[in-house]
This record gives C-alpha cells, structure tokens and sequence, in this order.
C-alpha cells in the first residue's frame, strides 16, 4: 500500500479516537466516570497500535524505493526485490520486531537508511514522548507490577507529585493537570496530538 494511503488510514485512526473521546465527554451519553477512564484506555491503545503500523509500514516501503508524500527520496543500504522480503531482512532471525522502543527504532533506521531519514529525526525529536507513550502503553496491556512502577513515574512526571491513591491509566489520561509538561490540557489528547505530530514526520 503506498505510503500516502498507510497515512490515511492513520488519519482515520485518529479522527476515530477523537470523536470517540468528545462523545465521552458529552453528559448526554450519561457515561460513568469509570467507563470513561474504560474507553480512554481502548482509545489510546488503538491510536498506539495505529502508530506502530504506521512506522513499520513506512520503514518497509522506504527500503523498496518509495519516496515520502513530499516527494524526497530516500535511499536504503539494502535492494530487497519486494515488500515480503524487505520485512524478512529487517526481520532476520528475530520472532518480531520492536516499534514501540524509540532507541531500537533509531538504530534500525541508521543500519537500513542511508543518513536514517526521515525515520530517524522524527523518532528522535518525539523521543521522551515516545517512551512515555510505551510505558503507559504497556501498563493498560500488562498491568504487572513492574509495568506500574514505569507508569508510576509517569504520573509522577506530569502531575508533580504522586497522587494519593493508586489511579488507573484511564483516570490519568482523563486529567487535566493546571501545571506541568502538560498545564491545562487533557493528557489524553496530548498524546493523541504527539503520536500524530511524530507521524507526520516520518512521512513528510
């Protein structure tokens, strides 16, 4: 599928969770609080695997030769024949491959892309965003004890202090802390604007 196609398909993925958010918020829906956070957690879940598709997708097509939406180039260090066999190169021996870690992401398009853009500024210049967004990914899927303590210096980092009860990943992307890396914008949204800003620059 070409590249401007992978991105629509994220733009719909995006323009889905946002109205998926304002209908959670409308007091007509008579949603609880608690289905509410639900809902937070299955929409920032869906919008994190869109990313993820979205960069493994576009990685791939950039090894066959195909250029950005804005038309630039770029070049590969390998000449697969297809799409199949570019994954199975970057692939190898690996039972999957890693998109969620900003470090691991970086490396791979330094050793496949000659100069490692456009992939590589748009994952670096998202980079701290990136791994926050992974952890509290990984605790809405896991919910394990070490998955809390990442996700616990993540509330932390955006609330300046801990909370006095155990929230949930749910209730942390309904807030809207008045101070911080995210004053007076609803943390939900600030990650669905950074997934989305970092997507457009890897296709640019």
């Amino acid at each position: 599928m070409p590249i401007t196609d992978e991105f629509n398909d994220f733009l719909l993925a995006v323009s889905v969770a946002t109205t998926l958010r304002q209908k959670a918020n409308t007091a007509a829906t008579g949603m609880l609080d608690s289905e509410r956070h639900l809902l937070y957690e299955a929409i920032f879940l869906r919008l994190y695997r869109a990313y993820e598709n979205l960069l493994e997708n576009v990685f791939i097509s950039y090894l066959t030769g195909e250029q950005t939406i804005g038309g630039v180039q770029v070049n590969s260090h390998v000449r697969p024949v297809n799409r199949d066999h570019a994954r199975a190169l970057v692939t190898s021996s690996q039972p999957f491959l890693d998109w969620t870690s900003p470090q691991i992401v970086i490396k791979r398009a330094d050793t496949y892309i000659i100069g490692g853009d456009p992939i590589r500024s748009a994952i670096a210049g998202s980079q701290s965003h990136l791994q926050q967004a992974k952890k509290i990914r990984n605790h809405i899927a896991h919910n394990s004890t070490e998955s809390a303590k990442d996700f616990q210096t993540i509330v932390v980092h955006f609330l300046l202090t801990a909370p006095l009860a155990t929230i949930s990943a749910g209730e942390f992307l309904a807030l809207t802390p008045t101070s911080g890396p995210c004053a007076r914008r609803e943390i939900l949204s600030f990650f669905l604007e950074k997934l989305e800003s970092t997507a457009r620059a890897m296709v640019a």
